[in-house]
């Protein structure tokens, strides 16, 4: 290795220098190659289409307060994309309130490196941030990012709105919940204080990510933002919609012939309780039936219950069936009234086998279905709006059919399902950053000029 004067030479334009080496040494060109595996796979395997761009090398600073992001095994901003698929070089800032780590700069993959910024107060957490981006990523030749994209509109926004002002990058802004219900103030004892900051930094930035199309209408209302769009979503079952199964709940379960069916784990969140007493009068028929798919700790008192209402006969807990999917096939109404991650899946899979739906309110649900078009959708302590809509459904025949058409119709339109094209979206939508600022520095030159 050859030497160096240190005395003439700016030390951090020296590890600028190693850093760009070690990178460009570890990038390897490979023929593209089709891998014939399912999507779930592919999708964490070597990307199949690499996007050509007008840059040579795109680095991006992500700032969050997600300490998800910190796990070792795999960095994802969506739950699907390893992030070091994403970009050439990624750097991801985590504000962090407790006690300062260990190793406060980990280098977690060939491409990605993690800072965690602490303070003993959540809103020092800013100035932790900023200090820990200046002493890590600032060198001689300037800033090591090209993009910076916050990941929330509070304290990462603040980070990257001074270290923008500094440094002279474009930014990005992602909003991935809702802030303007009551909920979001609930969820932490400082978020009501987090309210203010989003007036302060949103209409700072001009492009903005949301992650539904109901956060997005919120923001369109409130502020005035110039690029603002959805973060593309993707998803794995649009095979569902054509599969072919062999299950016959008719044959199975005579002498029923109309299924209800109920999916989840029977534990202290199941909301069984409330499907039960939604269709027990329904369940008087002696030729319709609920199926319930799940096993778990609250099982015996569900079965219970199942007997003081007098359906014992009508209720099938069905604890030994691995695979969800022929019985969303076969049956003729799914009920989610949970509201868990879980469910959540739940819904996207029912929506591909077709199979009509009442479900509980939630922002993702009402983000993706249409109430009485695609899908019921009831508050999820109205007991009396479930039986409505169950019997709804029971007895016409052309809303199922709607219902299952328009669904399938959302899965294929609204998700993307091919891993490849997926992840160029997903990349492009962060990188429309760099044109949006380019815009507003040429119109800024125009104003300047007039």
């Amino acid at each position: 290795m050859a030497r160096r004067d240190l005395s003439k030479v700016d030390a951090s334009d020296n590890a600028s220098s190693e850093l760009e080496y070690v990178i460009r040494r570890q990038v390897r060109v490979a023929e593209p190659v089709v891998p014939s595996v399912a999507a779930g796979v592919a999708m964490r395997q070597e990307r199949i289409a690499k996007t050509v761009s007008n840059r040579d090398v795109t680095r991006v600073l992500f700032i969050s307060r997600n300490s998800e992001l910190l796990n070792p095994a795999q960095q994802t901003l969506d739950g699907y994309i390893d992030i070091s698929e994403l970009f050439d070089e990624v750097h991801i800032l985590i504000l962090r309130q407790g006690i300062p780590p260990k190793n406060p700069v980990l280098r977690v993959s060939h491409n990605v490196w993690i800072y965690t910024a602490s303070a003993k107060a959540w809103w020092a957490t800013p100035f932790s941030g900023i200090q820990m981006a200046k002493n890590q990523l600032e060198f001689a030749s300037g800033f090591r990012p090209d993009l910076i994209v916050a990941r929330d509109p509070f304290e990462s926004a603040v980070v990257a709105l001074k270290l923008a002002k500094k440094y002279k990058k474009p930014t990005q802004l992602h909003v991935l919940e809702d802030f303007s219900t009551s909920e979001f103030v609930q969820r932490s004892k400082h978020n009501f204080w987090r309210l203010f900051l989003p007036f302060f930094t949103l209409p700072r930035f001009s492009s903005v990510r949301t992650l539904t199309g109901t956060i997005q209408a919120v923001i369109q209302k409130k502020f005035i933002v110039k690029d603002v769009d959805t973060l593309p979503r993707y998803q794995d079952y649009e095979g569902l919609i054509d599969l072919k199964t062999e299950l016959d709940l008719k044959e199975k379960y005579r002498p029923l012939i109309f299924f209800i069916l109920y999916i989840g784990k029977l534990d202290d969140k199941s909301s069984l309780n409330r499907v039960m007493d939604a269709s027990h009068w329904l369940l008087r028929n002696p030729r319709v039936g609920l199926i319930v798919l799940g096993d778990g700790p609250r099982k015996g008192i569900f079965v219970e219950r199942s007997k003081l209402l007098g359906i014992e006969k009508q209720v099938v807990f069905e604890t030994r069936a691995k695979d969800p999917i022929p019985y969303l096939k076969s049956a003729n109404i799914l009920v989610v009234s949970d509201t868990t991650p879980d469910s959540e899946e739940l819904v996207l899979k029912g929506a591909a086998a077709g199979i009509p739906m009442i479900m509980s309110r939630t922002e993702k649900r009402e983000d993706t279905f249409v109430d009485g078009e695609s899908a019921f959708l009831c508050e999820q302590t109205d007991t009396d709006s479930f039986t409505v809509r169950i019997n709804d459904l029971l007895n016409d025949v052309g809303l199922r059919r709607q219902f299952t058409l328009n669904t399938q119709d959302i899965i294929r339109e609204k998700f993307h399902s091919d891993p490849s094209e997926y992840r160029s979206a997903y990349r492009t939508s962060i990188e429309q950053a760099f044109f949006t600022d380019i815009e507003e520095s040429e119109e800024e030159f125009k104003a300047e000029e007039a």
